[in-house]
């Protein structure tokens, strides 16, 4: 079965074809079509430019998708689309495009959960994966821990109570004047440190539990930046700002795994997954495979290039869904479902 996903839910415009076999998902072709340079001036995402340059992409993206994969649209068995979560501009574009598609070549289509396709995105290297798993999904808007009893069922555990370690990279990297987005430039920053700064104090809460919080982060790192003058113009270069990147990292790999172990025995995983932008992070991947070998658990963490969004995940994840009858076809439901996996976010 060949299944074309299609990912639009944030700054990325992505297609990817992908054959469902029986040994798991084989990649064929996976476009990614970045907006960093669009959005770089501003320090993040701005939603309106964003929208408007995935309805500019996204022909092109789907088109060259399918000529590197040398499958035509009519061989397609299956369409998957990034339903939500995300900015809704955005989303509306490839959602509307899969639609029409569908509708014209009348191929089945599947609605994706974005952070089940993150799980899912696992899939490509670890097929056999035991469940239940332990899955971490990070990025630059999301920091949840899941339950998964397999690939296309989340329960969630907990979630950061602020904001999203990705964006503690992100504006980290901002006040610095490290560029955007912050992620891979703190982490290459931090690798040329010869030594860490001072570590950032932990969040504590008053119920005792390991629980996640990042806008402290933020703040900590503005008031050491303020503590130095001239530290947000001396450049990656700089041995304090090396320090300062790699301490940043060192935190937010240590407070993300700080759960895990006594989730671990609770839930009676066998596996975990880390998975979603952040998890591009090399001092991230390190701890998660000590951890996980240090508990017994199987780890999969998906290669860099399915960490970030992309189709592929999604194409994994629609391959594992059942297909949504579209409202075209013969004795058809009013409309589509548009969470037919309840997976809370």
């Amino acid at each position: 079965m060949f299944i074309l996903g299609l990912e639009s839910s944030c700054d990325d415009c992505s297609a990817a074809v992908v054959e469902e076999t029986a040994s798991g998902p084989v990649l064929k072709s996976l476009v990614r079509r970045s907006q960093d340079a669009l959005h770089g001036p501003f320090g993040g995402v701005v939603p309106e430019l964003a929208a408007r340059e995935h309805l500019l992409q996204v022909r092109g993206t789907i088109a060259e998708a399918l000529e590197k994969a040398e499958i035509p649209l009519k061989q397609i068995d299956r369409i998957a689309v990034t339903q939500g979560p995300g900015l809704v501009g955005s989303l509306l574009t490839t959602f509307s495009a899969s639609k029409a598609m569908a509708w014209r070549m009348n191929t089945p289509w599947v609605g994706v959960h974005h952070l089940l396709g993150h799980l899912n995105a696992a899939r490509f290297a670890a097929p056999d994966l035991p469940f239940p798993a332990l899955v971490l999904l990070v990025s630059g808007g999301h920091t949840h821990l899941y339950r998964a009893v397999d690939w296309t069922h989340l329960e969630l555990l907990q979630k950061t109570r602020d904001d999203a370690a990705g964006e503690a990279f992100d504006k980290g990297a901002r006040m610095l004047n490290l560029g955007y987005p912050g992620g891979p430039l703190v982490d290459a920053c931090s690798q040329k440190a010869m030594k860490a700064a001072a570590p950032f104090t932990p969040p504590k809460f008053r119920d005792g539990k390991a629980a996640w919080s990042f806008s402290g982060l933020k703040t900590a790192m503005k008031l050491r930046i303020a503590a130095e003058p001239g530290l947000d113009r001396a450049g990656a270069e700089d041995p304090r700002v090396q320090g300062l990147c790699r301490s940043l990292q060192d935190a937010v790999s240590q407070w993300l795994l700080k759960p895990i172990p006594e989730w671990a025995d609770t839930i009676g995983a066998k596996s975990l997954v880390v998975s979603g932008g952040v998890a591009c992070n090399s001092k991230l991947r390190t701890e998660a495979s000590a951890l996980a070998q240090k508990l017994g658990l199987r780890l999969a963490i998906p290669e860099p290039k399915f960490c970030t969004d992309n189709g592929a995940m999604i194409a994994a994840a629609g391959a594992m869904l059942p297909v949504v009858e579209p409202p075209w076809a013969e004795n058809a439901d009013s409309g589509l479902a548009l969470n037919p996996i309840g997976c809370p976010e």
